[in-house]
């Protein structure tokens, strides 16, 4: 499915965001690896596509974690290049270590580039893994967050993101995942979604290229249809204290939990 689909005639490529249609495979693990693969080089373009918007988010997002210590061990699930390492260091310090795992390779390169760059990052290591299946250990972690990962998840595969979050936090452990989420009703959802369906063929035609693909992402928000089914899971999995914080008028929104003692 990702050959014939990230493979076709470019002309075939400059279409609309709404022209992508719902697919089983394109929830496929490989096909979204290859995908952000693909990605990799441009996906900083979504910051400005979004009006900074993203990043902002990520801010208001690590702001709900609690004060941890200064030698927490958080760990960033479908890390990407390291997009939500700013607002994690800006709220919890540079003394946390911190866990990135991905299994995109080319974003996981781009994560590498970004520690290198940085010393506020020093105390990061990288893990090449599903996010479902970490190689770290149980028990260790004092919050777990996902940063704009869960769209690209299938619905089935919620109770396992929840499973692993469990595992990894220790008993009182917070988990907090940040996700693009269309209004729910009214002008606001229409107006945002007629801006993605602005944007998008935008860059497609400003590229001529893999970042084109970029039109994938809002297909994934639009097809993400809410966080109650990711708060049932997590329910389910042991996490309690639930709470879900819109942002911006709930274009994104912030889901937190703790893992019950």
């Amino acid at each position: 499915m990702s050959s014939r689909v990230l493979g076709r005639p470019r002309a075939a490529r400059r279409r609309s965001a709404a022209d992508v249609r719902p697919t089983a495979a394109l929830f496929e693990p490989g096909f979204v690896r290859h995908l952000f693969n693909q990605l990799a080089d441009s996906y900083s373009w979504h910051q400005w596509m979004s009006l900074g918007l993203t990043n902002y988010w990520r801010q208001q997002a690590a702001a709900l974690l609690p004060a941890l210590p200064p030698t927490a061990t958080v760990v960033d699930l479908m890390s990407g290049s390291g997009e939500m390492w700013p607002a994690l260091r800006r709220r919890l310090g540079a003394q946390t270590q911190l866990h990135a795992v991905d299994f995109a390779p080319a974003m996981l390169a781009g994560a590498a580039r970004r520690l290198d760059a940085d010393a506020r990052h020093a105390r990061t290591e990288l893990h090449l893994a599903d996010a479902l299946r970490c190689p770290l250990p149980g028990g260790a972690a004092d919050a777990v967050v996902c940063g704009y990962g869960l769209k690209t998840l299938d619905s089935s595969r919620y109770a396992a993101l929840a499973a692993e979050a469990r595992r990894l936090l220790r008993p009182g452990g917070t988990v907090l995942l940040l996700e693009l989420t269309l209004p729910a009703q009214g002008w606001r959802r229409a107006a945002f979604w007629r801006y993605l369906q602005l944007v998008l063929p935008l860059v497609a035609w400003l590229s001529r290229g893999r970042a084109a693909l970029h039109r994938y992402l809002p297909f994934y928000a639009h097809a993400f249809p809410d966080l109650d089914a990711v708060a049932d899971a997590l329910r389910a999995a042991g996490f309690g204290h639930l709470r879900r914080v819109p942002l911006l008028l709930g274009c994104a929104t912030a889901l937190t939990g703790v893992r019950a003692r």
